[in-house]
């Protein structure tokens, strides 16, 4: 008997996901818990596993198509006694699919409770809620402030798709044009080429910088930070770190750093909810870190990291850099943050201009330590230096507060002593 395997729910809010790989192909015999197919949605990427043995007979799409929960998937001929008639298939999550989360998208504002913001947009037309959309879809159009009932749906059963929403970019009187809106694109002929789908995580790494570069107005301010103190400090308690498992970098100290900033400077460590009209400001500090990996970016979050030490905070870190790079990371060690850092010093520039990681208000950006002259107290001392930046969200954070949160990382690093006495 066939069964048809449907796409389950794979989470609250979820509508569709979007095909990253078959790990099966037409023929193969599976058994039950069989991994069939890689999964990605706007909060996680899932390794789905077959619900019964069999043979399999049809693959409905391929790898980069985005299909609608409930919609099949595969189809199994034969199996064991789990078989089930394909009118029966469930479209809910079985308990093995919700316990495969292997990684979440990065840029986690996409999993935080909070809507996504329609700067520019105009009001939507009345029978807009009418048309077949994914919440997804209809959020993009919000952004874009186009018109659903506009669009011409290509998805199945006339679903209006992202792609549909972006063709209208340009052609909509509604609609505000983005930087690299679904334009034709010119390829040079005559030359060896390379070309990579562009879905998957890369993808949504792009539509979520886009989402916050085109709905904040990003101010981002930049100052000069003596690490010397730190470093002194780093060194002497670098063997008791090694001695606890930890490695014991620049990186924790900025955390605590900010954590201290932030008792002064709250408004930074906030989350605006445009479609509730609020801005949620948070005590406790949920840290998310920007981790460069093979998949893409990814934003790792260590929560309440306010009430951790600085082993703790050491610890938090390397642990979740780990599980990010090999891809077991938890959908939950991806979200929830409230403000992010961003670290390229190691690679290399003098400072950059991040975005920010919506929801979020603020992005704190941490470049290369190195050696240069500076004059203290009329002497020109080699000192350790660093530039660090924050990026902020003029709408919520004025520039007098950036300036002033700044010279409070100056001193507290200035004088780790002091840092850790107000951490």
């Amino acid at each position: 008997m066939a069964f048809e395997f449907k796409l389950p729910d794979l989470g609250e809010g979820v509508a569709e996901g979007e095909i990253i790989e078959w790990k099966v192909a037409v023929g193969d015999t599976v058994e039950e818990d069989t991994a069939l197919v890689e999964v990605m949605t706007d909060k996680a990427t899932v390794e789905i596993p077959s619900p019964q043995a069999g043979t399999i007979k049809e693959i409905r799409h391929e790898a980069g198509a985005v299909v609608p929960v409930g919609e099949v998937l595969v189809v199994i001929e034969g199996g064991g006694e789990s078989a089930t008639p394909a009118a029966a298939a469930p479209a809910e999550a079985t308990p093995q699919v919700q316990a495969e989360v292997k990684l979440a998208p990065p840029a986690s504002g996409a999993s935080a409770p909070v809507a996504a913001p329609a700067p520019r947009a105009a009001a939507p037309a009345a029978n807009s809620a009418s048309v077949l959309a994914a919440p997804a879809t209809r959020k993009l159009a919000r952004e874009l402030g186009v018109d659903l009932s506009a669009a011409q749906g290509s998805g199945p059963r006339g679903r209006v798709t992202k792609d549909d929403v972006r063709a209208l970019v340009g052609t909509s009187p509604q609609a505000t044009p983005t930087a690299g809106a679904s334009a034709p694109v010119t390829r040079p002929e005559g030359s060896r080429q390379t070309i990579t789908p562009y879905r998957g995580l890369r993808k949504k790494i792009g539509d979520q910088m886009v989402a916050s570069a085109f709905s904040k107005p990003h101010f981002t301010l930049v100052e000069e930070i003596d690490m010397t103190a730190v470093n002194d400090l780093r060194k002497t308690y670098k063997e008791t770190a090694a001695e606890r498992g930890v490695k014991l970098t620049f990186l924790p100290f900025i955390m605590k750093a900010l954590i201290a900033a932030l008792k002064h400077h709250p408004a930074l460590n906030a989350i605006l909810d445009e479609q509730a009209g609020e801005i949620i400001t948070y005590d406790d500090v949920h840290l998310g870190f920007a981790l460069d990996t093979d998949r893409g970016l990814m934003v790792p979050v260590i929560h309440d990291a306010n009430r951790k030490n600085m082993y703790e905070l050491a610890g938090d870190l390397g642990r979740l850099s780990g599980a990010g790079r090999d891809g077991s990371i938890s959908r939950e060690e991806m979200s929830g943050s409230t403000i992010t850092i961003t670290s390229a010093g190691s690679i290399g520039g003098l400072f950059a201009t991040p975005i920010i990681n919506h929801p979020e208000v603020a992005i704190l950006g941490i470049y290369r330590i190195e050696d240069r002259p500076v004059v203290v107290a009329g002497d020109v001392v080699v000192r350790k230096m660093m530039y660090m930046s924050i990026t902020l969200d003029h709408r919520i954070v004025d520039g007098g507060e950036a300036a002033r949160f700044m010279n409070t990382m100056k001193r507290l690093l200035g004088d780790p002593r002091t840092m850790l006495m107000e951490a």
